[in-house]
């Protein structure tokens, strides 16, 4: 039945890591799903620039991608192709510095520039313009990521950047939930952008504005609740969290770290295939149970025939080899 069950996941873009997956997926009751990467594309684009009065939007994205050149998270790609199309060569970083899930900061042409949350402006005691707290206010009601621009003391822009949510992932939502399960989107974001991205694919429970270091403490505060929880994730960032829950489940799309952290690895990154894994591995140990049923019951059947002297060796062959091809 293992061998079926994981040669069929095969087939289904699923890999299975070990038989005692399948003990956990029946007890799994709560899925927390990674919101970037994974109920979204992960591919975020640059929308909107938003320059505060007297400033230059060239020179607000300019400068804005070429501190987000240097880092690898999916908002400062996108901030930084945006920046190269449509100001094109981008100046070099100096000091370059990065507050995981706040922003970064660096030096670029002899200026200090800041390029994140408005937690991250906070500590330098910067406030955000009322003209730009609006732009803000007005991208986050769109569901779109606003970050904000600063350099020499002074909160000089805000970016806007969106990610699309994947086609598939409200049809995966339902499928979940037909399995028993509660899912809950979790995100570093700030909740009005993933309240609206819940409300898109159905999902009830968000916990947002996460830092990425906490997740795992999300965890342990759900599985603290009496939940079993199964979780999707992709990134760096989502290794932790992967391990600590009783299920994890990797997109294959996603980093290594994340997939060596996960019991399950969805190869294809679609999250439809989520419901699939836990579906098969439920199937799975049902089929492994039904013919431990079998099994036992064929020969409680049988042997005292045997003993009695009431069954003919050469059918008792025949008869256990027949129970092996059933099973």
């Amino acid at each position: 039945a293992l061998m079926v069950g994981t040669g069929r996941g095969a087939q289904l873009g699923i890999l299975i890591k070990g038989p005692e997956v399948l003990e956990t997926t029946r007890r799994a009751d709560t899925v927390v799903l990674d919101k970037t990467g994974t109920v979204t594309t992960g591919r975020m684009e640059l929308r909107d620039v938003v320059a505060a009065g007297g400033e230059d939007e060239s020179e607000v994205l300019r400068l804005a991608g070429a501190l987000e050149h240097a880092s690898e998270h999916p908002v400062a790609r996108a901030i930084a192709a945006g920046a190269a199309e449509r100001v094109g060569t981008l100046p070099a970083v100096e000091g370059f510095e990065n507050t995981a899930g706040l922003g970064v900061r660096g030096t670029v042409e002899g200026r200090e520039v800041a390029v994140g949350r408005e937690r991250l402006l906070a500590e330098s005691a910067l406030e955000l313009p009322p003209e730009l707290a609006g732009a803000r206010a007005a991208a986050e009601a769109e569901g779109r990521t606003a970050v904000a621009v600063a350099w020499d003391g002074k909160v000089r822009g805000l970016l806007a950047v969106a990610d699309a949510v994947k086609p598939t992932s409200a049809e995966a939502i339902t499928r979940l939930r037909a399995l028993g399960l509660t899912p809950v989107l979790l995100t570093g974001d700030n909740r009005a952008v993933a309240e609206s991205v819940a409300r898109e694919v159905g999902i009830d429970e968000v916990i947002a504005e996460v830092m990425p270091q906490d997740k795992v403490d999300v965890v342990k505060r759900l599985q603290s609740e009496g939940r079993s929880v199964a979780m999707v994730g992709d990134g760096v960032n989502d290794a932790a969290a992967l391990a600590q829950a009783d299920l994890g489940l990797a997109m294959g799309t996603g980093t290594d770290a994340a997939i060596e952290a996960g019991d399950l690895t969805l190869v294809r990154g679609d999250l439809r295939t989520a419901a699939d894994a836990i579906r098969l591995s439920r199937r799975t140990l049902a089929t492994i149970k039904g013919n431990l049923f079998w099994a036992f019951g064929y020969n409680v059947a049988a042997l005292p025939l045997a003993a009695s002297g009431l069954l003919n060796p050469m059918i008792a062959g025949a008869a256990m080899a027949f129970s092996s091809v059933f099973v």
